[in-house]
């Protein structure tokens, strides 16, 4: 089942919860809150939205559907329910060849006695998307405290954080562990590392997962990258 079979289905099983028949002074659109943050989360990850997105209303803009690709070049669904109070948004992204489930956390009244790490650390980063064999992969990774950086500028100079602990893993199309590196930002909230492609390496998809974690905060982000394989030797000059 495809993409958007998958798709029409959620719409149903969404539309079956029941819709009131007026969503009041809500504004469907603007009132969405991970379009307005630009971010999508799910239990483990976080995602920038990119400004490539389509966006549909049904049943008199009772259902509004947004789907699109992340920055870091993954597909994505989500359905927003309008009722006359609120707005209940459900949706999924493709990873590695399997749809995860997003996280649209409410921002009501839900207080955990618990002391649990925050999620609230913005990884920001610089890194190469597209390496042949022999050649390096750099990463850059920043990070900032979210509020400080909201639209993840990598060259902004303030905000950051120093001392954070992050760690890099790097997995081929299989799920094997290809690469790790861990370090801590330095005085700029800076991490840098590289990997080495192997020689003779075959063409696919890398995903690099990032994790940064200091006493208070811990947050995540999956990055793709594409190992090209040896440069062809046919290519002769004129």
């Amino acid at each position: 089942m495809n993409f958007f079979n998958k798709a029409v289905i959620f719409l149903i099983l969404i539309i079956s919860m029941g819709i009131n028949s007026s969503y009041g002074e809500i504004d469907p659109i603007s009132d969405i809150e991970f379009l307005q943050e630009g971010m999508l989360h799910t239990e483990k990850n976080q995602f920038i939205i990119s400004s490539d997105l389509n966006i549909r209303e049904f049943f008199n803009g009772h259902i509004v559907r947004v789907s699109g690709q992340t920055v870091e070049g993954f597909p994505y669904i989500t359905y927003s329910k309008i009722s006359e109070e609120n707005i209940d948004t459900y949706g999924k992204i493709f990873i590695n060849g399997q749809f995860v489930k997003l996280s649209f956390i409410k921002t009501s009244v839900d207080v955990e006695e618990v002391k649990e790490k925050q999620d609230d650390l913005s990884i920001v980063s610089k890194y190469t998307q597209r390496a042949h064999s022999k050649q390096h992969i750099f990463l850059d990774v920043k990070i900032f405290e979210r509020d400080q950086n909201k639209y993840n500028n990598f060259d902004q100079n303030y905000g950051f954080i120093s001392n954070t602990n992050v760690e890099v893993i790097i997995t081929n199309e299989e799920n094997q562990k290809v690469f790790s590196s861990a370090g801590i930002t330095n005085d700029k909230g800076l991490f840098e590392t590289k990997y080495l492609i192997p020689d003779n390496s075959k063409r696919e998809t890398l995903t690099i997962e990032i994790t940064a974690e200091n006493d208070n905060s811990l947050s995540s982000k999956i990055l793709q990258a594409f190992a090209l394989g040896n440069i062809s030797s046919d290519s002769s000059g004129p």
